[in-house]
C-alpha cells in the first residue's frame, strides 16, 4: 500500500572490536553524532565506536518509532573474529515514507554485546523532514445535469496533480497529452447517495459524454473523519496522516457519500499514479443538492506533495 523509500542510511564503523579477550570489563558503544535530520530519500551518516575488552559479539540494531519498536525487522551485525578491528558496517535504515514524516520521535537503538554475553547500548535520533502541504483554496465541483444529454462541461473532476484544481470532462480530453491519470476523484449527486465524492475507478458515468475514452481511472479511497473545521485549518502533515489512519472506511471505499456542509473527508490517491499515492483533507463548505446546473459543492482541500 505505502512505498518504501530507503531514508536515513547510517553507516557503521566498528572502530575497536577487542583488546584482550582475558580482560572483563564490560563493553562500551559511542556514537558521533547521535542525532541527524534529513528529507525524505536523504542520507544520514554516524560512526559507532565499539570496544568490547571480552571480545565483540554481537551488535543489533533495532528501529523505534514514537516509541513502538519493530524488533521483527531488526538486524544483527555479527563477528566471529573476536580480536579483527576497522570493520565497517553499512546500514540502510528503510520504513513507511509517511510514517516516518508523521512520527513526533524516531530512534534506531545499537546494542553491542561482548563474548560474556555483556551489553551496552546508544540511540541515534532521526529527524524526518515532512514533505510540503498544498491548499486548493475554496472553489467548486458541479455534478453532471440529468437533464443535459452529454454535460461533459460540468467542472466536476480534481487532480492533485495539476495547479488547476477542477476540471471537466471536456477540458481533460482537450489536453495534447492524456491526463486522465492525473484525476483524483469527481463529484455527482443522486436522491440514492446525496452528494458524493467519488475515486474514477468508482465513477458513475452517467450523460458524461467523453469519459469512456479515459485510458486511466484512478483508484483514491476516502475515510470520513471527526475533524472539526478548526482542526482542518491548522492541518500539517502529520493531522492529514492520522485523520487517515483514523477515519471511518464508508461501504464502498471509493466513495463518500452522504455529504453535509463541515464534513472533513480524508483521502489517499491511486499509488500507481507517476509519483505515487498522496494523502489529503477535503472540506465541505456547502452543498446546493441537486443535480441541475444552478448545484454544485464548494469544497477546501490540502493535500501533501511528493
Amino acid at each position: 500500500m505505502f512505498r518504501k523509500i530507503a531514508l536515513p542510511a547510517v553507516f557503521i564503523v566498528l572502530v575497536a572490536l577487542a583488546c584482550s579477550n582475558e580482560d572483563t570489563s564490560s563493553p562500551t558503544i559511542l556514537l558521533n553524532p547521535n542525532f541527524g535530520n534529513a528529507d525524505i530519500g536523504g542520507v544520514i551518516s554516524t560512526s559507532v565506536d565499539i570496544t568490547a575488552p571480552a571480545g565483540f559479539k554481537l551488535l543489533t540494531i533495532t528501529t523505534i518509532v514514537d516509541e513502538v519498536r519493530d524488533d521483527l525487522n531488526a538486524q544483527e551485525r555479527k563477528q566471529q573474529i573476536p580480536d579483527q578491528t576497522g570493520l565497517t558496517f553499512p546500514y540502510t535504515f528503510e520504513e513507511t515514507t509517511r510514517e516516518l514524516a508523521a512520527a513526533s520521535v524516531i530512534d534506531i537503538e545499537f546494542v553491542v554485546t561482548d563474548q560474556r554475553d555483556q551489553t551496552d547500548i546508544a540511540f541515534f535520533r532521526v529527524g524526518v523532514n515532512p514533505p510540503s502541504i498544498l491548499i486548493a483554496p475554496e472553489f467548486n465541483l458541479t455534478p453532471p445535469q440529468s437533464n443535459v444529454g452529454g454535460s461533459s462541461t460540468s467542472t466536476t473532476f480534481f487532480s492533485t496533480t495539476n495547479e488547476q484544481p477542477s476540471w471537466s470532462v471536456t477540458q481533460v480530453n482537450a489536453e495534447t497529452n492524456d491526463i486522465s491519470g492525473d484525476i483524483d476523484f469527481g463529484y455527482y449527486y443522486s436522491t440514492t447517495d446525496g452528494g458524493t465524492i467519488a475515486s474514477i475507478f468508482d465513477y458513475p458515468i452517467v450523460n458524461l459524454d467523453g469519459m469512456d475514452s479515459w485510458t486511466t481511472r484512478n483508484k483514491t479511497v476516502f475515510r470520513k473523519t471527526t475533524l472539526t473545521p478548526a482542526a482542518f485549518d491548522g492541518a500539517g502533515f502529520a493531522e492529514i496522516y492520522n485523520a487517515f489512519e483514523n477515519g471511518t472506511v464508508g461501504e464502498r471505499a471509493e466513495r463518500s457519500t452522504g455529504l453535509s456542509v463541515d464534513d472533513i473527508i480524508a483521502f489517499e490517491t491511486d499509488a500507481s499514479k507517476e509519483d505515487g499515492s498522496k494523502r489529503g483533507l477535503i472540506r465541505v463548505h456547502e452543498i446546493q443538492e441537486g443535480d441541475e446546473s444552478n448545484d454544485f459543492i464548494r469544497i477546501t482541500v490540502v493535500f501533501e506533495t511528493e
